[in-house]
Order: structure tokens, then C-alpha cells, then sequence
């Protein structure tokens, strides 16, 4: 069943601009814009009929890259764990300066996210990716026994659950071949900012890219990725009938279905002076279905310190009118507490 979608009535009363009490003018300025910005974006938004229409992207290429809208191309890299909680101090502060290069190296252009993607998969699938390639040497029989331990020890102790880590970048280009171009120079990059990180990290081209989604949208069947860019050429099929469930359902406000699977979406606005990874980590050790992404655009230095200002304004404001609401309710102002 298709996603129902609404607009507003543009009835021009400013009665539909107000809202709800308690929120302060910048609070009710950035409420108002979004109320217009989402009018305007529904307004002639062709409403999705099938789930393929639901998927939004517009094409992949055979290299990975992903147009997801006209102007707008991604390219995705997966990376690998870092066993961090055994190494000394002086190597934890090693590999924290090379993240904070690696999340720096992205300037406002680039618009990226870290995609944690923890899912149950069948046997087969589970045992396919400890597949150690044969280079036809003297080293063939090494390979192939370590590939056989892998398979063993995987089918032992993780209930079929397999655990990436992906990091996802954009940028918005007049065409293909421009968008290649910068892409492949911010891969090269990003791939050799996570070797000094002392992690190995590959880039995936646009059949491994269509194996996620699949196996995101069709968490509940466990069926495998059938596919090749051949194979849809001579189908005159689209990718998305390869990689979507067999439909969407999204009429409650807070869950939505997927073919036969039950998902639910949460938002997470944390405001604090530092963000500990163990809460992240405690995630990505249940043993279950679950997806975390964090999307980050770094901002010009000049537009960050002004939104820092006006942020800093607002808390001040509001203290003083707390101050004013204690004054008037016969508490000494100086030990009311203000709202966090």
C-alpha cells in the first residue's frame, strides 16, 4: 500500500502560521519555514503507486556511482572495525586525530553519512563473504584452508548476523562524467584516510550497492541477490524490481512495513558537550536487525560561529525571561533554574 501524502491548503490565514505555545521566535521562525518548505515540496510531488516508485534513487552505474537526483551523485566505501579498546592511550589519541582528519577532509561541497547496517542473512550468504579469492600460486591451499576456518567459525556463534560499516559520500555535478571524476579523487582519499586509521576499506561498485538495498528492503525474507548488469539489459527491467519488497506500507505515524517486516524509525537530538561511543557500540552488539546512519555536512567556519551566536542569544533570552517569570512569582532570581 502506498505511502498517503498531504498538503496544505494555502488558505492564506496567518491563524496556520502560529504555533504551539512555549516556543521562542527563533523556534517559531524555523517552525514556519519548514511548514512552507514541506507546501511547497508536496505540492506537485508525484505521489509513489508501487513500492520501485517508493525508492527514490534514479539510476546506478556499474562503478558504484548512484544519481540519486538530477544534480546530486554518491559513491560508497565499506570499512572495517579497529579493535580500540585494547590499544594504550598514546594509540587511541593517534587514531582519534586520524578520524578527526578523515571527518575534516569533507568540506561543505560533500555531503556524507556513516551507514551501520546490522542484519540476518541465509547460510549461504553468510558463507559467501569469507570467500578468500584463489590467485593460482603456491599459497592457493593456505587460502583455502583459511577460508574454510572463517566459514566454520561464522556459522557457529552469530546467528546468522552480519555487520557492516559503510560510509556514504555525495556531491552535486552538472552530469556523469564531472560527477566521476570528483567522486573517484574523494575515494582515493577517504579510502587512504582509513589505512592510516589502520583499517582496510574497499569501494563498492554498483552490484554490491544493489545487494545492500536488497537485503535492507527484504530483511524478512532472507532471500538471496540475484542479479547482473546483463542480465538487465536484456530484461528491460529497472533495478529497483531487483532490489524492492513487495510493497510499503507507511499509514502509522510511528512504524512502518516493509513486505512482511514490521520496522520502526527513531531520531535521536543529542545536545552535549561530548557524544560517548559506547552507546553506539552497546547497538551494534545486539544481535538483531538493526540500522544506524549519522548524516554530516560540515559548515563554512564564518556561518558556523553566526549560528553558534544566535544559538548562544536564544539561551540568554530565555534565561532572562525565566528570571523575569521568577521575579514576578516572588522567587529570588538567581537560584531559579533555567530550562535546559
Amino acid at each position: 500500500m502506498k505511502k498517503k501524502q498531504t498538503a496544505e491548503k494555502p488558505d492564506g490565514h496567518k491563524k496556520n502560521t502560529k504555533s504551539k505555545p512555549g516556543l521562542n521566535f527563533a523556534e517559531r521562525k524555523r517552525l514556519v519555514k519548514l511548514k512552507r518548505q514541506l507546501a511547497g515540496s508536496h505540492k506537485n510531488a508525484e505521489k509513489p503507486t508501487t513500492a520501485q516508485k517508493t525508492i527514490t534513487f534514479k539510476k546506478m552505474y556499474r562503478d558504484g556511482i548512484c544519481q540519486v537526483t538530477s544534480t546530486f551523485y554518491t559513491k560508497m566505501v565499506e570499512f572495517y572495525d579497529i579493535n580500540y579498546d585494547l590499544l594504550e592511550i598514546e594509540d587511541k589519541g593517534e587514531i582519534l586525530e586520524e578520524y578527526s582528519r578523515l571527518i575534516n577532509y569533507f568540506d561543505p561541497s560533500i555531503k556524507f553519512e556513516l551507514f551501520l547496517f546490522n542484519r540476518q542473512v541465509n547460510e549461504q550468504t553468510l558463507i559467501d563473504q569469507f570467500d578468500i579469492p584463489l590467485q593460482g600460486d603456491d599459497f592457493d591451499d593456505i587460502r583455502e584452508e583459511y577460508t574454510q576456518m572463517l566459514k566454520k567459525q561464522a556459522a557457529k556463534g552469530n546467528n546468522g548476523i552480519i555487520k557492516s560499516k559503510y560510509l556514504i559520500f555525495g556531491i552535486e555535478s552538472r552530469g556523469f562524467k564531472e560527477a566521476r571524476a570528483k567522486l573517484a579523487s574523494i575515494e582515493a582519499d577517504v579510502i587512504k584516510n582509513f589505512t592510516n586509521l589502520g583499517t582496510h576499506a574497499k569501494s563498492l561498485d554498483g552490484k554490491e550497492r544493489l545487494r545492500i538495498l536488497h537485503e535492507y528492503f527484504n530483511q524478512d525474507t532472507m532471500e538471496p541477490f540475484r542479479f547482473s548488469f546483463q542480465e538487465l539489459a536484456e530484461s528491460g527491467k529497472s533495478v529497483k524490481d531487483y532490489i524492492a519488497p513487495p510493497g510499503f506500507d507507511f499509514r502509522y505515524p510511528s512504524r512502518f512495513k516493509a513486505g512482511k517486516m514490521y520496522g520502526s524509525v527513531h531520531y535521536l537530538d543529542i545536545i552535549a558537550p561530548k557524544f560517548d561511543d559506547e552507546l553506539l557500540k552497546k547497538l551494534l552488539d545486539l544481535d538483531d536487525n538493526l540500522t544506524i546512519t549519522m548524516h554530516l555536512q560540515t559548515m563554512d567556519p564564518v556561518k558556523a560561529i553566526k549560528m553558534l551566536k544566535g544559538a548562544l542569544t536564544n539561551i540568554q533570552k530565555m534565561k532572562i525571561e525565566e528570571q523575569k517569570k521568577a521575579v514576578r512569582s516572588g522567587y529570588d532570581m538567581d537560584i531559579r533554574a533555567t530550562r535546559s
